[in-house]
């Protein structure tokens, strides 16, 4: 399996996604802890914008001109399932050098994960808190697609 690592790192970041948003509120994507600090709908935003711009900068080797559009809680939490099928079907085709892979690792990926916590500490201050698990023992499979 081409970039088994990274693509098994995309289904964790799938897997723990899914779990920080299940559940949400109606208003949970306008949600936040204050003002000036984003909200959940914010947070997911980025997070599409940075795999979107992962997946163009791994086609195009270029960033892409314009950002992606604001779209409501519910849609960003699709819009970013899609994204991930993407990228996840991108690194199955592709055959990345090791240090690209790194790089990927340390900056989007692991940029994506830290979000997710945001998100999963908002559900517990929305009121909803997601249930605890030993994410080292959990039926992640690599590959999204297969």
């Amino acid at each position: 399996m081409k970039n088994e690592l990274l693509r098994h790192i995309i289904s964790t970041i799938k897997y723990r996604f899914e779990k920080s948003v299940k559940g949400s509120h109606e208003t949970f994507g306008d949600f936040s802890l204050s003002k000036g600090s984003r909200s959940a709908k914010e947070i997911v935003h980025h997070m599409n914008d940075v795999i979107y711009s992962t997946r163009f900068f791994i086609e195009h080797e270029s960033m892409p001109q314009k950002g992606i559009e604001k779209l409501n809680f519910e849609n960003e939490v699709e819009r970013f399932k899609t994204e991930l099928s993407r990228i996840d079907q991108l690194l199955n085709s592709n055959d990345l050098d090791v240090n690209y892979s790194k790089r990927l690792f340390q900056g989007p990926f692991s940029d994506v994960l830290t979000h997710i916590g945001q998100i999963a500490m908002l559900q517990r201050l929305a009121d909803n808190p997601i249930a605890a698990e030993d994410f080292s023992r959990s039926a992640i499979k690599t590959g999204i697609n297969d």
